[in-house]
């Protein structure tokens, strides 16, 4: 290895082994988590989700070796913390100092917020997540002569980001306002033809992926807001992401990111290089950066008219929340990433709770799965009376009593481990259990359709678990 190289080794293995070691439990537990499920089974790849043509290609070059998917986890996992890995040194680059401990504590940051958390539980998606955030920042890597060369390489970077995992394209543009108030915090002329550059090839490669690519197979709208109602459309939504913080977070991690914020401006006006009313206009200006940074890192949805507000969908929030963190520790007052620290401890721990909730959900599914099997059949004691009938699931078994426990102190909870991605419910995922490990003929009627009315159904049995009623065609089961 070249001396170029070798300095990025150290850095490299340690923000590498937080990342392994907040992921241990999820690891251990080893839960198909949502689509992993049906991939598991079907060997289904991407091509035909939301036009996801470099996962299927990741997968084949560096994973697989094949389009058709087999269940190699934790292996998956492992390549998408080297890709994590590489993004938060490039951060660290960007922003702070590779050689300096707490810098490489803090970039982890980008990985460990619950809601990029969330992704790492895919075994199968992981990897292909984890090259969409490394496409958005590379670009900013590179020392190009022209800015065409930068244009050029924003643009592919960006249709790898948007074929791969569209929601972490905001990294791109938070990075182009981080970047340009970096420069103002160090007293450089605003480069203006990087941000024009940069929004040229990021409004091209949206249009190549709106227009020009097939219409991508979904279940999520992709209308923007009208004219009209844009400017007020984006600004809705960018108060929804900070809704969605609010009521996500845990009351210690909210009093936590509330100081990190404090601890960031003060330490912007300590270290300025300005005086007098500039020195207020810089943490004005830190201010204004922390509020628009977080929104911005939502990207496009921004501009959705039906914009999603789940866990996956602000996944950039952790790249914010870096980089605010890295330049924090510009000065040499340290003690200003006291919260970051304690933030990094406790996203660690919640990813082991994470983890062994996982665990719990999945046993408490087993056991709601096994008990309906049974109750099935008893009712239908062969095959043959249940030829021809399918079984919709109405309902859903809810949360495990320790992940009742574990949402009661970090609603997020609710919205990661749920009966939809890892037990039994009405959503597809939630009947592969029944579907494939019982071979029951289930009725799935999709993710926007109205469930069938089983009120008029013939009652057949009920339960402490379960309702079961029939007509001619269908068996109807709905979930205490």
């Amino acid at each position: 290895m070249s001396k170029k190289w070798r300095v990025y080794l150290k850095p490299f293995l340690v923000i590498f082994g937080i990342y392994c070691f907040a992921m241990l439990a999820i690891w251990f537990a080893s839960i198909s988590y949502a689509d992993d499920a049906g991939r598991a089974i079907t060997g289904k790849g991407w091509t035909s989700d939301f036009n996801r043509y470099s996962s299927s290609l990741l997968s084949f070059l560096l994973v697989q070796m094949r389009f058709s998917l087999v269940d190699i986890s934790p292996l998956g996992q492992i390549l998408a913390m080297v890709l994590l890995t590489i993004s938060s040194l490039i951060l660290v680059e960007l922003f702070g100092n590779k050689k300096k401990l707490s810098h490489l504590i803090v970039v982890t940051l980008a990985g460990l917020t619950p809601f990029t958390l969330s992704l790492w539980l895919y075994k199968f998606d992981a990897p292909c997540m984890a090259l969409a955030l490394l496409a958005c920042i590379l670009p900013f890597a590179i020392k190009f002569k022209r800015r065409w060369d930068f244009a050029i390489t924003s643009f592919i970077c960006l249709m790898v980001a948007l074929t791969s995992y569209q929601a972490f394209t905001g990294v791109y543009l938070l990075l182009l306002l981080a970047l340009g108030f970096r420069d103002y915090l160090n007293k450089k002329s605003f480069d203006w033809r990087r941000v024009i550059f940069g929004l040229a090839s990021f409004l091209a490669a949206l249009i190549v992926f709106k227009f020009i690519l097939p219409e991508p197979e979904g279940y999520r709208s992709l209308a923007m807001w009208s004219f009209g109602d844009f400017i007020p459309g984006v600004f809705r939504n960018a108060g929804q992401v900070f809704v969605q913080i609010f009521t996500s977070f845990g009351r210690n991690w909210l009093i936590l990111l509330a100081c990190m914020l404090i601890a960031f401006i003060a330490s912007i006006v300590l270290n300025s290089k300005r005086k007098g009313a500039h020195r207020v206009l810089e943490a004005l200006a830190a201010v204004a950066f922390a509020a628009v940074s977080i929104p911005l890192s939502y990207g496009i949805y921004l501009a959705l008219a039906d914009a999603p507000y789940n866990p996956r969908s602000l996944i950039g929030i952790g790249v914010a929340f870096a980089i605010v963190a890295l330049l924090t520790l510009r000065g040499k007052q340290r003690y200003f990433a006291i919260p970051a620290y304690i933030l990094v401890h406790l996203f660690v721990v919640y990813a082991f709770a994470l983890g062994n909730g996982l665990r719990y959900q999945h046993d408490y599914a087993a056991f709601r799965n096994s008990e309906l099997a049974i109750h099935l059949g008893n009712l239908y004691p062969s095959r043959e009376e249940l030829a021809g009938k399918k079984l919709q699931i109405q309902g859903d078994i809810g949360l495990a009593e320790q992940n009742q426990h574990l949402a009661s102190l970090y609603p997020i909870t609710r919205d990661i481990i749920d009966a939809h991605q890892t037990g039994l419910s009405s959503f597809t995922w939630g009947s592969w259990s029944l579907h494939v490990d019982y071979d029951l003929n289930y009725d799935y009627t999709g993710l926007l359709d109205e469930p069938y009315d089983c009120s008029a159904f013939e009652m057949k049995s009920e339960n402490y678990y379960a309702r079961i009623s029939e007509n001619d065609s269908l068996i109807c089961i709905e979930i205490k």
